[in-house]
């Protein structure tokens, strides 16, 4: 019986994927790419990744990036998918991954498939390429796992840790008990997940999320601060308050009053508002000293840390009650009305 519900959840999934294609113009034109790429060369091809998981849910969104996951020449066959779509292409140095750009709107992670070993806790892994089976395997979480096979002429979906059930049961779950420990931001990530797809963590993950916390301490500075940066562009950052309130201790691996003025923000303002303008008001209640290192860490550019540092010191203005005229600030008029809603 099992099997067959399997089968049912398989063929499912995969009729939801090929309807996606079918009405999205820049993924129906790469898959097909991909098809003739495929009967033409010693290759296998795989779509992996949060695409998946997200046309499963059925998710409604414009934007999306893409990961493809190569096992064959992956150098050939992004020097080709770059020269043939018209694609920038970028190598990632010190593993075998290219960042491609698709019409100016569309970022394509292609990866040679690889298997992973941590020497030690919150360590960079050491790589092998590898099989796809043994790169599902590497990932964070089962809902992630997800492979779809592209054929010359079919779609073959891979799931061999079971993570379309757990798509559907709105579970999320580690693939290991190390998994934490090897890779201490997946604790960010798993917050991320549960806020923005409001799933629950299975009984097993949930004991191994709170006995790794103590892991953080062997990520450094940059990598810790730039997971925590990731939650400002969360499109729905209102269900990851909701978290962060109700636990003090998912509550202590972010700065003190991080967030805390968000309620005072205008929705609308938010969402327009671009990175700059979120970390002032992420940290508009932050101690000053701790705001600082924890930019200091990000290696922003000096024109980025020049605006954040004024909005800062406009906001100082203000308490002290200097300001004669807020007009005679050359800033967005809903940035300076936000700011007086934080006061």
């Amino acid at each position: 019986m099992r099997i067959n519900i399997k089968k049912n959840n398989l063929n499912s999934s995969l009729d939801k994927i090929n309807t996606f294609i079918q009405s999205n113009n820049n993924l129906s034109s790469i898959i097909d790419y991909c098809r003739e790429y495929k009967s033409k060369n010693e290759i296998k091809i795989y779509l992996v990744g949060g695409i998946i998981r997200d046309i499963i849910l059925d998710s409604k969104y414009s934007f999306f990036d893409l990961d493809l996951i190569i096992d064959g020449n992956i150098d050939h066959f992004a020097k080709n998918f770059s020269e043939d779509l018209n694609c920038r292409i970028n190598k990632i140095h010190n593993f075998p991954n290219y960042k491609l750009f698709f019409n100016d709107d569309l970022e394509i992670d292609i990866a040679h498939a690889r298997s992973e070993q941590y020497k030690s806790p919150g360590s960079l892994p050491v790589w092998k390429k590898s099989t796809i089976n043994d790169d599902l395997f590497r990932r964070d979480f089962s809902i992630n796992s997800v492979a779809v096979e592209i054929h010359s002429d079919f779609l073959k979906i891979i799931d061999p840790i079971n993570g379309i059930e757990d798509i559907e049961n709105e579970i999320i779950k580690v693939l290991h008990n190390n998994s934490f420990s090897d890779d201490p931001t997946r604790i960010y990530r798993a917050i991320r997940y549960r806020s923005r797809l409001q799933f629950d963590f299975d009984k097993n993950t949930k004991l191994l999320f709170y006995d790794s916390i103590k892991d953080l301490n062997n990520l450094s500075i940059f990598r810790k601060n730039k997971e925590i940066l990731k939650f400002l562009e969360e499109e729905n950052i209102e269900n990851f308050l909701s978290i962060k309130g109700k636990d003090s201790i998912v509550d202590s691996l972010f700065p003190k009053n991080f967030l805390n003025k968000l309620s005072f923000v205008d929705k609308n303002f938010w969402k327009k508002s671009n990175i700059k303008e979120k970390i002032f008001f992420a940290f508009f209640s932050v101690e000053n000293q701790t705001r600082n290192d924890f930019l200091n860490s990000m290696n922003f550019s000096k024109n980025d840390m020049k605006e954040i540092s004024l909005f800062f010191e406009i906001k100082e203005i203000v308490e002290n009650n200097n300001l004669q005229n807020p007009e005679d600030l050359s800033l967005d008029k809903d940035f300076i009305s936000n700011l007086y809603h934080c006061l």
